[in-house]
């Protein structure tokens, strides 16, 4: 089995490049955002938890129904503009988000390929399980373009949001092998280059496994 950790900044497009690596490949694609969708339904001891940290004002009210769900943009206002908080939802969402991906990949050790798209990899040490991380880039433009029609932020929150990211220098430092997920870039082409670097991640995999015999 071959983990691939899958991460970059707000808008760089790391769902379209795992999205290419599980068409091509078949392989298994555990999405962060999508676990964390999953724990914040009322009933779950995440949300319970996340309600109980920052308390109800962040929760819809539901008439007719005890539990109303989390109110995501008023939640992200306030762990964007305070550190503190911040780091301690990220903490308890490692928690969680740490225990289910571990479920996952033990129920799915028949997998050649598992990709982690996760965009607080390193944040949350989950680079740690992987054999190799791709860095998805984008230009700002870009970034910024996808983000406001995703999540109809004004340009001043758009910036807020990125400045307290992993700055992309130190993501390219970090990553094993990088990936241009730039609006210039044409489909066609973003498809090939990361076929072709799914294939040199095998290889290179197989190169480690011989050379610990």
């Amino acid at each position: 089995m071959i983990i691939i950790g899958v991460t970059g900044r707000s808008g760089s497009g790391k769902s379209t490049v795992s999205t290419i690596i599980k068409n091509n490949t078949g392989a298994l694609v555990i999405d962060a955002d999508m676990i964390v969708k999953e724990l914040m339904a009322p009933g779950e001891k995440y949300y319970d938890d996340v309600v109980k940290m920052f308390g109800d004002e962040i929760v819809n009210k539901n008439p007719g129904k005890k539990f109303g769900r989390i109110n995501n943009p008023k939640l992200a206002d306030i762990i964007f503009e305070d550190s503190e908080k911040r780091e301690k939802l990220n903490k308890l969402t490692f928690k969680y988000v740490g225990a289910k991906t571990k479920e996952i990949i033990l129920s799915n050790k028949d997998k050649e390929i598992i990709v982690l798209d996760f965009p607080l990899l390193y944040e949350g040490g989950f680079d740690k399980i992987c054999n190799c991380v791709i860095g998805v880039f984008a230009d700002e433009e870009t970034m910024e373009s996808r983000i406001k029609e995703r999540d109809r932020i004004t340009r001043e929150k758009f910036k807020a949001r990125v400045n307290i990211q992993i700055s992309e220098e130190d993501l390219k430092n970090k990553a094993t092998y990088t990936v241009d997920n730039s609006n210039s870039i044409r489909y066609i082409n973003l498809v090939n280059d990361v076929v072709r670097l799914v294939h040199r991640i095998k290889k290179d995999e197989e190169e480690k496994v011989k050379n610990k015999k």
